[in-house]
């Protein structure tokens, strides 16, 4: 299993501790269950906010700046994260607010090993039950996607592919198409037109051997497809909408 944590902490000296009982915790899964964990450490819900998304528990406790901790967490949960948010108490006592988000674990510092073996099983079972994401390489930067957000992805070249988002934005991924259908497998809702991938749930209709996508994009399919797509299709019935 793989858990992705996250620690956002203004505090350097606090936000060392949780990292070293962290990892003493990561060695620990590694070396008797073969769990891996992923940690990463910020300073500012800049750098935390910039891919929430791939994250499977949050440990919080901002106390300076204009966003305090709980704001952070109430950013999270309207940007639609619903992974476990744990709030970590040290100056402000975050058990006060009135309109704090549902679902907040609240814990006091300094925490400690039992906590933090408690808290990753937390992620853990949160990790198993999630829709897995699409990890998009980019030159710059990685992004994780939602499979539902694709619409459509280009080869544009051996090593470069890109991605059609449904909110009209797109991603240059520096890999294979081949790399991203494998990701795509296990949804069983991608389709191949051409060279290209196709998200059955967004194509609008039919268009001679070929389809309209709800971005407004006409993508062909060879002939030797139409066999696998209407397969495809017919497996995904029950979750598409008939309009």
């Amino acid at each position: 299993m793989t858990i992705y944590l996250a620690i956002c902490d203004n505090n350097i000296a606090d936000r060392k501790q949780l990292e070293r009982l962290l990892e003493r915790e990561k060695d620990r899964r590694l070396h008797e269950a073969g769990d891996v964990m992923y940690i990463d450490s910020f300073g500012s819900e800049e750098a935390l906010l910039a891919t929430p998304v791939k994250y499977d528990i949050f440990f919080i406790d901002i106390t300076e700046g204009a966003s305090l901790g709980m704001d952070i967490a109430k950013k999270l949960r309207h940007r639609g994260i619903t992974a476990p948010l744990v709030l970590c108490q040290s100056t402000v006592n975050y058990t006060s607010y009135v309109n704090a988000p549902e679902d907040i674990i609240y814990i006091e510092k300094p925490v400690n090993a039992g906590q933090i073996t408690h808290l990753v099983d937390v992620a853990g079972e949160w990790s198993k039950k999630k829709t897995p994401l699409i990890e998009v390489r980019c030159q710059n930067d990685t992004h994780f996607i939602k499979h539902s957000e694709l619409v459509r992805a280009v080869s544009l070249d051996r090593f470069y592919t890109r991605l059609c988002l449904e909110d009209g934005t797109f991603l240059e991924m520096t890999d294979s198409i081949s790399s991203l259908a494998k990701q795509c497998e296990s949804y069983g809702c991608f389709i191949r037109c051409g060279s290209d991938i196709v998200n059955i749930c967004h194509i609008r209709t039919s268009a001679g051997n070929g389809f309209l996508l709800t971005n407004g994009d006409t993508v062909k399919y060879r002939l030797g497809q139409k066999r696998s797509i209407i397969r495809t299709m017919a497996d995904n019935m029950k979750y598409l909408e008939i309009h």
